[in-house]
């Protein structure tokens, strides 16, 4: 960009002859669309005010901060499902039967049972869960072989259960959500890759401006320059030195400058709306049609510039380069999967063990104190065992999960081997850049 704008400077030092053939203000108003695309006095900005508007107001950037911010809450959210967990349910039933039987009671049975139960369960990490059950029944009946009309039943209940082969560990309990917070890496990834894509793309939003507006400047110069020459070369046919040729040449170097100054013109406000677009996040007509001017200075080329080693620059990239960083954390997640897909492979092999109490009495502090206090216990343990015949999705989805961490290795030694050529690519561009405009600095001073 600089070594086309540097030669194409010089023609803004080359004078001009006075008396144009019609004014210069006249073609670049004929450039102008419809009036209203430059409006207002030109805004002043600075690069650095520029990147500290796009930092603040770009769309872009917001998105993927409002991501980040949402890929975060989702992997808190995620934990929840080992909290605890209350339930409470009540019931009533008012029942009649007939009877049908010397021995059923009554003629007419009636039963008004109101229950509550209450049940308390804790997921574990590693895969098991603990619950702890209490209910109680109000029971009134006029059943004749009733111990009371009235009578109320209790019943205890603490279970622990843990498997012991497919869906046990904290590995594989807890593989959803480290994959939720993997997704928020990758998120914050984004976001800091957004960041660093809209810091670049201003500072070339901005530069592209400038040599938009210098190239305007040339195309004003040159224009200059032809309208001299058409004056001049008029000037030779009314001395009797020239010809209507010359003339027509002239003028016809003067249409083509005019259309390249109409294409400078376009440039530097199509330029101004890029630059726009990554720094405001406002559709005011107001704002769209002030123009920009540029105050930065061009930054200096120094072809003696310090550039570090290739080796060195690609160990800095291999740490700090947003991609390099997302595929490594789609490697973890891989590995997740197949740790998640390998278990579910493995036959079922679950244990529970629980312990239960449960009273009966008229009273009611007799009968809940009877079933707290473990007056009529129930102990139990129970192994159960699964075992798919074929189990062919679970050893196919596992082969799947296996190619898919290949995948995913292979596609981060390819960014890798990315980066080790951008970084290359880079130190040579950045050297051959600088060398290029002292190169065009030498010869912009011959030229003068």
């Amino acid at each position: 960009m600089l070594l086309t704008i540097a030669p194409l400077c010089l023609v803004s030092a080359v004078s001009a002859a006075p008396g144009p053939l019609f004014p210069v203000q006249a073609v670049t108003q004929s450039a102008g669309s419809d009036g209203d695309l430059s409006e207002g006095a030109p805004r002043p900005l600075s690069l650095q005010d520029a990147l500290s508007l796009a930092l603040s107001n770009n769309l872009t950037l917001q998105r993927a901060i409002i991501e980040s911010d949402a890929a975060r809450f989702d992997a808190r959210s995620s934990w929840g499902t080992f909290d605890w967990v209350f339930d409470l349910r009540g019931s009533y039933t008012d029942s009649e039967s007939e009877g049908n039987s010397t021995l059923f009671g009554a003629s007419v049975l009636t039963n008004l049972d109101s229950r509550v139960d209450l049940d308390l369960t804790k997921p574990l990490t590693t895969g098991g869960s603990f619950t702890l059950h209490f209910d109680s029944t109000l029971s009134e009946t006029n059943n004749q072989f009733a111990l009371d009309p009235e009578l109320f039943q209790d019943s205890l209940r603490a279970a622990f259960s843990q498997p012991l082969l497919r869906g046990a560990g904290v590995e594989y309990t807890t593989s959803n959500q480290r994959e939720a917070e993997i997704t928020e890496q990758r998120r914050k990834e984004e976001r800091r890759d957004a960041r660093q894509l809209l810091l670049h793309d201003v500072e070339v939003a901005y530069w592209e401006l400038v040599a938009a507006l210098q190239q305007l400047e040339v195309a004003e110069s040159a224009l200059e320059l032809g309208l001299s020459q058409v004056s001049r070369e008029e000037a030779r046919i009314r001395a009797g030195d020239g010809t209507e040729v010359d003339v027509l040449q002239a003028r016809t170097e003067v249409a083509t400058r005019t259309e390249t100054l109409l294409q400078a013109e376009n440039d530097v406000a199509q330029r101004g709306d890029d630059l726009k677009r990554l720094v405001y996040a406002d559709r005011d007509a107001a704002l769209w049609t002030r123009p920009v001017q540029p105050t930065s200075d061009l930054p200096s080329a120094d072809d003696n510039v310090q550039l570090p080693h290739w080796q060195d620059a690609f160990q800095t990239a291999l740490r700090r380069r947003s991609e390099l960083r997302t595929a490594r954390l789609d490697v973890d997640t891989s590995r997740i999967r197949l740790t998640r897909a390998q278990s579910e492979r493995l036959y079922g092999l679950d244990l529970e063990l629980s312990i239960a109490s449960g009273a009966v009495d008229p009273n009611f502090s007799q009968a809940i104190g009877d079933t707290v206090d473990l007056a009529f216990p129930r102990y139990q343990a129970v192994l159960s065992y699964n075992m798919p015949l074929q189990n062919r999705t679970a050893s196919n989805a596992e082969h799947a999960a296996r190619e898919r961490l290949r995948g995913s290795q292979i596609a981060l030694e390819e960014s890798e081997i990315m980066a080790l050529s951008d970084v290359r690519r880079a130190i040579r561009e950045v050297r051959f850049r600088a060398q290029a405009v002292q190169a065009a600095a030498q010869s912009a001073i011959l030229a003068r």
